[in-house]
């Protein structure tokens, strides 16, 4: 339907208006004066009306030397268009499950294999399809369906207008042929369906689509538009959106995130598994969480299901004395849910040593001083420790009652070299001969383990100038220090350093968050002995917060390095018993298990390899991270190779990908030793690190994990959310057996387009056929009044 009002006269011409008037009535009076003096005999009307005539031709070409433009407002009304957007987004890939007859049927339907108005409720024995295409399949077919016909209906509407979205918004003509289809990859890395949706609300009115038809999964991980907004603004609009959701019904994720194992179990002693993991879109039924070691299962247990949040759970087992064998055992966790009539299942599995004998520790003390006393007890109770304590300024009558106390400092080397671990405290050099000297550093040479606390009174003062001094990680000074000192000390908190940080000697719980919980509340301490420098290869592990080193580095409060064979760790402070308070011994106790396994499991097993660590702790897709690595030659000095090449193996890797690819550690300046690598973690998956170093291979298991609210992250449809968009705008949710509705229920909507059309007089033929019929008529008059 087409009107418009009478239209309006601008002159567009640089020809000046008041010119043009006055050269009107010349033109004027010059006709009049004309007609008025000829001679010929002529009545005063016809006189007058050439006059007219001559001045109305005259008058005309001067207007028109003024460009005049006929402008009017022309208004129609025309249908608004139906826009279609389908999710091309990377969670298009996903297969769903489809257990049930109803989702098989959602299938067959798409596909044409049966009518659109079929519904799932089929009779039993219905020969259905049994794959599992992706989302991006089923749309595909959806469109393509010829009995279904979706574009051609919605054509009745309107005019048709396709887009694909995720990250970015595509437009396609409406062609038989569909490329938009064609087009469907779903290979965008994020979905942004409310801010997409919100754009096309935000057209000029006459633009404005009749509905929207949105495709998708309704997984939205980009958007900063409020779904609750962008349903307001629709329905202020009165622009229905109509959502074929994509997705089985029976959609559902488990993953375990994280089974945290030690290295090394100990027979007959309790060993914990911490098991976190997610469930997504599995809202009833019970996880089953499993151990097993060396292929038997030793823990199980049911937990109810908890949709879309980690979970952390333990298992509890202890390894019996069949379980300790040569070699190393593989140690599986794992979690499985049943889903109807399919079974969801991830799991972890780790390579582990089972020890049969306690690392057995000797304990050096000159007077029991609080640290002393709580270690004492902790290793008392620890079953993986074969304690031994001598207390040399202790009372001799507990000294000399046997065992875990032995009244003198073992005078044959055997007996000094039949302990794993050898722990000094604040002991003069010279309770120890000078051949008992020399057989403590042999023993750390040849590989046993060390650990010296720091103490006020002898050590490590007394100890300058003596083979004692010659195994420390650090060098020192020699400071008395005053037995009563009347000044107030100041409270200072430590300091991981980076490779503390990635020690499990400082690991404090389980969980990193707690473990980071723990540093930042953890009781300061209000003594140290003064350290001048790390020695060469040394590594810092805990370190002052103001005091400092040479070349400006932090003062190290804990320190470590391999003399020969055998580790040795320095502790510059005596307090770590204040780590009880209010604790008791959850993490004071923890920390020193974990300095005894450290130092002295490597004698116990025989076996010392390189140290691993993943930064950050987690191994996340698409984010490059390093790995960190402390490697020894094979007499278990610090290597000082610039580059040292390991591989990295996908335990899970599918046939037709590649296993196994290389990885090259950079040697970190100024640290023997020391080498970071790069893993691309770029496929998901379970991987081993393997890199030699020493008599060893060392190795670390590690997981690739997708980042939270990924696009591949197997996730279920947003069912209630789509729903809940659709009814608070006017619009319907659609599943499969629903679709041969979708195009009825869209109401075709105009809107009244008004468009301003420009007419140019000076050049259009009727206004010159004027000029020329008003020169004509007068010629006709002039010689109907016999003028020449």
């Amino acid at each position: 339907m087409v009107y418009g009002a009478l239209p309006e006269i601008v002159l567009r011409g640089s020809f000046p208006l008041w010119l043009a008037i006055i050269l009107m009535v010349v033109a004027a009076g010059v006709a009049g004066a004309f007609y008025f003096t000829e001679s010929m005999k002529l009545g005063v009307g016809r006189r007058l009306v050439l006059a007219g005539m001559r001045a109305l031709v005259l008058a005309a070409i001067v207007f028109l030397l003024c460009k005049p433009v006929a402008v009017r407002d022309v208004s129609t009304q025309k249908s608004r268009p139906v826009v279609i957007l389908s999710d091309n987004s990377q969670s298009m890939t996903q297969k769903d499950p489809r257990p049930g007859v109803p989702d098989k049927a959602r299938v067959a339907i798409a596909r044409d294999l049966l009518a659109p108005d079929t519904g799932v409720n089929l009779p039993a024995g219905a020969t259905l399809p049994t794959d599992r295409p992706t989302r991006a399949e089923l749309v595909k077919s959806v469109f393509e369906n010829k009995r279904l016909d979706l574009v051609g209906k919605l054509r009745q509407k309107g005019p048709v207008q396709p887009y694909l979205f995720g990250s970015r918004l595509r437009g396609f003509a409406d062609t038989d042929d569909k490329p938009w289809v064609k087009s469907l990859s779903a290979e965008d890395p994020k979905t942004l369906i409310t801010d997409t949706l919100s754009e096309f609300l935000q057209r000029d009115d006459n633009e404005l689509p009749a509905a929207l038809v949105l495709v998708t999964d309704g997984r939205d991980n980009g958007s900063g538009t409020q779904w609750d907004d962008l349903a307001a603004d629709a329905a202020r609009l009165n622009i229905p959106i109509h959502i074929y959701g994509v997705g089985g019904s029976a959609v559902g994720f488990l993953q375990l995130k994280d089974a945290v194992v030690q290295d090394t179990l100990f027979v007959e002693d309790t060993v914990t598994v911490p098991f976190r993991w997610r469930a997504q879109g599995i809202k009833e039924g019970d996880v089953e969480l499993t151990l097993t070691l060396g292929g038997k299962v030793v823990a199980s247990k049911r937990v109810a299901v908890v949709d879309g949040q980690d979970v952390t759970e333990s298992l509890s087992f202890t390894p019996a004395k069949d379980d300790a064998s040569a070699g190393k055992k593989e140690i599986v966790a794992s979690v499985k849910v049943n889903q109807g009539n399919e079974t969801l299942e991830d799991r972890f599995a780790k390579s582990v040593r089972v020890a049969d004998r306690k690392v057995k520790m000797l304990y050096v003390e000159s007077n029991p001083r609080w640290e002393f006393k709580f270690m004492m007890q902790a290793f008392k109770r620890d079953r993986r420790v074969d304690p031994t304590f001598l207390i040399i300024n202790g009372d001799r009558k507990a000294m000399e009652s046997g065992p875990p106390f032995l009244a003198n400092f073992p005078d044959q080397r055997k007996d000094l070299f039949s302990y794993d671990l050898l722990v000094i405290g604040d002991v003069d050099a010279n309770y120890f001969t000078p051949e008992q000297r020399n057989w403590i550093k042999d023993f750390v040479t040849e590989g046993g383990g060390l650990v010296v606390i720091a103490g006020r009174l002898h050590a490590p003062a007394t100890w300058l100038g003596t083979p004692l001094a010659d195994v420390l990680p650090v060098e020192v000074p020699s400071v008395k220090f005053a037995i009563d000192d009347p000044r107030r000390p100041t409270e200072f908190k430590p300091t991981l350093s980076d490779l503390g940080r990635r020690s499990a000697i400082f690991s404090m719980a389980d969980d990193p968050g707690e473990n980071q919980q723990f540093w930042a509340d953890a009781p300061g301490f209000y003594w140290h002995y003064p350290v001048t420098k790390l020695r060469p290869a040394a590594v810092s592990l805990l370190d002052h917060p103001w005091d400092k080193v040479a070349e400006n580095k932090p003062m190290p409060l804990m320190a470590m390095h391999y003399y020969g064979k055998g580790l040795v760790m320095f502790s510059a402070v005596e307090e770590t018993w204040r780590w009880r308070f209010n604790e008791a011994d959850k993490f004071f106790a923890r920390y020193w298990g974990q300095v005894v396994y450290a130092i002295g499991l490597p004698h116990t097993l025989g076996s010392k390899s390189g140290q691993l660590a993943v930064a950050g702790g987690e191994a996340v897709l698409g984010k490059p991270g390093q790995v960190y690595g402390r490697l020894f030659t094979p007499e278990y000095r610090p290597m000082t190779r610039e580059r040292v090449t390991a591989q990295v193996e996908r335990l899970d890797a599918p046939p037709n990908e590649e296993k196994f690819r290389t990885v090259v550690f950079e040697a970190v300046p100024n640290q023997p030793g020391e080498y970071v690598a790069t893993l691309p973690n770029d496929r998901v998956g379970r991987y081993a690190l393997k890199v030699e170093s020493g008599e060893d291979v060392a190795v670390l298991d590690y997981r690739v994990t997708l980042p939270p609210e990924h696009e591949l992250a197997p996730g279920s449809m947003n069912e209630d959310g789509l729903r809940k968009l659709a009814e608070q705008t006017g619009g319907r949710f659609y599943r499969e057996e629903d679709l041969h509705r979708l195009a009825t229920d869209v109401k075709q909507q105009t809107v009244t387009f008004t468009q301003r059309k420009e007419t140019l007089l000076w050049t259009s033929w009727w206004v010159w056929a004027l000029v020329v019929g008003l020169f004509t008529a007068e010629w006709v008059v002039r010689k109907f009044s016999n003028m020449s």
